[in-house]
Parts: C-alpha cells; sequence; structure tokens
C-alpha cells in the first residue's frame, strides 16, 4: 500500500449547488443594477442598490466555498493524518488519533451544523462524548469521526469503508517519524496578513479610497439631477443619464474589492512570499483610484 492515500469528499451535488447560486446571483446583480439605473432618486433606488450589493457580497462567499470544496482532502499517511478543507487545515500525528469510525457508531446522535448547504457542512457543534465537534465534510451522511484528545473531526470521504480500512492498516504499520500537529484557520491566515506592514498599507490604502469614492458619490449625486457617463466614438459626451447611475462606480469597486481580496487569501496560504496577493491588492487600489479620477472628469 502506498505511504500516502489521499480521500477526497462527494463534490458533485456541491459543484452543482454553487455554480447554479452563484450564476442565479450574478443574473440578480445585474437586473438589480438595471433596475436602479432606471429609477428614481429615492426610497426604490436605495432598495435596488443596497439589494445588488448585498447580493454582490454573497458572490465571493460562494466562490470562496466552491473552491474550498474542490480542494478539500482527507490524506491519510502512516505517520498521521491531514484534513484539508480551503484554509482550514488541520495536521495531527498518528500517535494522536485515538479512532476513526463511521458517526452511527456513536450512542448519542451528533447533531449537524445550523447554517450549511449542498457541499459545505462546517462548523462546530457539542456533543456530551466530545470535547469539541468540528465538521469538515461536504454532505451530512457518510460521515467518519476522527477522534484525538482534545477535538473530534467529522469528515465525509466518498468511499467511507476504504478510508476505515486504510487508516487502520496504516495505524498498524505504526509511525516511525510522527508529523508535527497544526492547526490552521482562516482567521489565522488573516492574522498574518495584517501583520505584513506591505500588505496592511496597500489594504488600507484600498479600503481608504474604495470609501472616499463612495462618500463622494454620495454627497456629488443630491446636487445633480444628469450626468454624462463617457464618451461616443466621435469625442462628444454621451446623452445625459440620472446622476444615481453614479452608484454604479462604488458598487462595481467594492465587487472587485472583495473578489480581488478572497483571491488574494489563496496565493498568500500557499506563500507568504507570493507576489499574486501583493498585485491583487495594489490593483484593489489602483482600481478605486481610478474610479475616482472617473468622478473627478464626469463632475
Amino acid at each position: 500500500m502506498a505511504d500516502t492515500l489521499i480521500f477526497h469528499p462527494p463534490r458533485r451535488l456541491g459543484y452543482i449547488f454553487h455554480i447554479a447560486a452563484s450564476a442565479i446571483i450574478l443574473l440578480a446583480v445585474a437586473l438589480l443594477f438595471d433596475q436602479a439605473t432606471r429609477a428614481e432618486l429615492g426610497l426604490l433606488f436605495l432598495l435596488y442598490l443596497l439589494a445588488a450589493l448585498f447580493l454582490a457580497v454573497l458572490l465571493p462567499v460562494l466562490l470562496y466555498r466552491l473552491w474550498a470544496m474542490h480542494n478539500a482532502a482527507y490524506i491519510l499517511q502512516r505517520d498521521g493524518v491531514r484534513l484539508q478543507w480551503g484554509m482550514r487545515v488541520e495536521d495531527i500525528p498518528m500517535n494522536e488519533v485515538e479512532y476513526v469510525r463511521p458517526v452511527e457508531d456513536l450512542v448519542t446522535p451528533l447533531d449537524l451544523p445550523r447554517v450549511r448547504w449542498p457541499g459545505t457542512v462546517l462548523g462546530e457543534v457539542q456533543h456530551p462524548d466530545m470535547a469539541a465537534a468540528e465538521y469538515m465534510a461536504s454532505q451530512p451522511g457518510g460521515l467518519v469521526l476522527v477522534g484525538t484528545q482534545r477535538r473530534t473531526f467529522i469528515v465525509s470521504p466518498a468511499d467511507r469503508d476504504t478510508f476505515v480500512r486504510t487508516f487502520n492498516h496504516q495505524i498498524e504499520l505504526g509511525s516511525l517519524t510522527p508529523v508535527a500537529g497544526r492547526s490552521v484557520y482562516p482567521s489565522f491566515l488573516l492574522a498574518e496578513v495584517w501583520a505584513s506592514l506591505p500588505a496592511r498599507i496597500l489594504l488600507i490604502v484600498g479600503s481608504v479610497l474604495s470609501l472616499a469614492l463612495l462618500v463622494w458619490v454620495a454627497l456629488a449625486v443630491p446636487n445633480r439631477e444628469t450626468v454624462s457617463l463617457g464618451f461616443s466614438a466621435s469625442g462628444a459626451p454621451r446623452d445625459p443619464v440620472a446622476s444615481a447611475q453614479l452608484f454604479l462606480l462604488p458598487v462595481v469597486n467594492l465587487f472587485f474589492f472583495s473578489a480581488n481580496f478572497v483571491l488574494s487569501m489563496f496565493f498568500y496560504r500557499r506563500s507568504q512570499q507570493h507576489p499574486v496577493p501583493y498585485i491583487l491588492w495594489g490593483s484593489s487600489a489602483l482600481t478605486a483610484a481610478m474610479f475616482l479620477g472617473a468622478v473627478l472628469l464626469i463632475l
């Protein structure tokens, strides 16, 4: 048997749900933006804009959960177990694993996380027989308990029986050099990003410019009935439109800022010296500055 065996959770239903939900949200955001551009400045316009903003923020979350599920793996080695779900990684030395068994072996049933959907069953729950229980699964069925003294992990390998048999075989072989125990949480990653001075500067600059863009547009729109967005091919200003359409600029900027941040975490987790996260953070600040310049020209 190979020294390292990798198991994945069932992902087909998760792919369908996340891709379909992302497409529906993207379509809904586009329709809400379109309605906002047609509405008069007032309560209805504000409702359209807030609804579009709310859905636009949800989209990077769904895309991250899709990537996390695609990247999920349960890795069994002679010297330890690695559980990986997106930015969440748990390395467990083999001598600290007390048992690996189906969840049905529990006398008291295990509760599911309150917030879950296809492809994503994550979070901590309480159980009288466990110090702490954490789900790292894609479905509520076919679950396996990976128990240690301090925490029990609930996982969902696609081939549960083979996963349990493989673990039993590996533990019978005995560990020669146990892996170093390690727990990596997304919150730890955020703390590491904030501790980096270049990253902190780029994020602060991008945030300040994005906020300035939103405040400037919010102050300027009530004082103007119409604005001209851009120029025609001949160089003449386009026909005036309702000034409320200027709000599209900070909204689009917010979407790019959020998407860049989520994508940058993926590269930063792989290597803190990776240049792509800094390029993404810098591009977020540059994009906000360009939108500010566009507002200046428009007004």
